[in-house]
């Protein structure tokens, strides 16, 4: 079986953890989770280019098929909050008969935008795919090897997060100095707004390491509640991020993502969970971990 990464072309797809998911405790802190049921996450992203540009893309990945023997293993944090994995080890999209999948609503076009089984790459569409946090999107979903899954509402993550922490870099291509070895972790800050219509909103941030081929598709990935205005990496989780990239002396490369995000948990027959998410990329800035 072929396995890829999936991520969609404005950025990799945003997935909470499931209740499902069962682990050996290691530590106070950490746990050794796989996931034990059948998973599949469908997604819609958009981001804003440099010259202001904002495109929208949708993709999905299967992260467990039970029947198949197919999981996924990590690293998590005891709140749940943070994930450390290798993204070359998740399932990415095997092949299946057929599926459909779409999104609604918001500023799509009429007939909306579609996820495909077994389309090697994400729909990417010129436009936003919604202008204001709160904005309702349908998702539903036939084949997939799933249950059909019928009219849903996602609720949208605000467009816009003004980011305090770490400083906007001078120069966009300038990096992002952290020290694995720091007690008080990786700290993202931002401004807290008015909430918008719908469930909690969060903050995704993720360190995705990929410059050399020892860390190629390793990613930790932290949720934080966007009423709060901030959130840590912990250390803990950045010690078990540069095991799993491997040995090494040089500096870890690779970038920095932060995204607004809502998801919507779909539990359905067979044993399925279905993740649909919402994000918008707020930041990604190349970042040197030191060992």
């Amino acid at each position: 079986m072929k396995r890829r990464t999936c991520r969609t072309a404005l950025g990799i797809l945003a997935i909470g953890l499931s209740s499902s998911a069962v682990g050996c405790l290691v530590d106070d802190s950490l746990e050794l989770r796989s996931r034990n049921g059948n998973e599949i996450v469908f997604g819609i992203s958009q981001s804003k280019g440099a010259d202001g540009t904002v495109r929208s893309a949708v993709g999905y990945e299967f992260l467990d098929v039970q029947s198949r023997g197919w999981s996924t293993v990590g690293w998590v944090s005891r709140d749940r909050a943070c994930w450390a994995e290798r993204l070359d080890g998740r399932l990415g999209q095997p092949r299946v008969e057929g599926g459909v999948a779409t999104f609604q609503g918001g500023a799509l076009p009429d007939k909306g935008i579609a996820v495909v089984a077994n389309r090697s790459e994400d729909l990417v569409l010129d436009g936003p795919a919604w202008r204001a946090g709160g904005d309702a999107l349908r998702f539903e979903a036939k084949g997939f090897a799933m249950p059909n899954i019928g009219p849903q509402t996602l609720y949208a993550p605000s467009p816009e997060l003004a980011l305090s922490k770490p400083a906007a870099p001078a120069e966009e291509a300038a990096e992002l100095a952290i020290d694995a070895k720091a007690e008080q972790g990786l700290e993202i800050g931002w401004t807290v707004s008015e909430p918008t219509t719908g469930p909690r909103e969060s903050v995704v941030a993720s360190l995705v390491a990929g410059d050399s081929p020892a860390s190629r598709g390793v990613e930790l990935r932290c949720f934080f509640d966007r009423g709060v205005g901030t959130g840590t990496f912990p250390q803990a989780l950045i010690t078990r991020f540069v095991g799993l990239v491997g040995a090494g002396t040089d500096p870890i490369k690779g970038t920095l993502h932060i995204a607004t995000h809502r998801q919507l948990t779909i539990h359905a027959a067979g044993g399925w969970t279905v993740y649909v998410v919402a994000t918008v990329d707020q930041r990604s800035q190349p970042f040197a971990l030191q060992r």
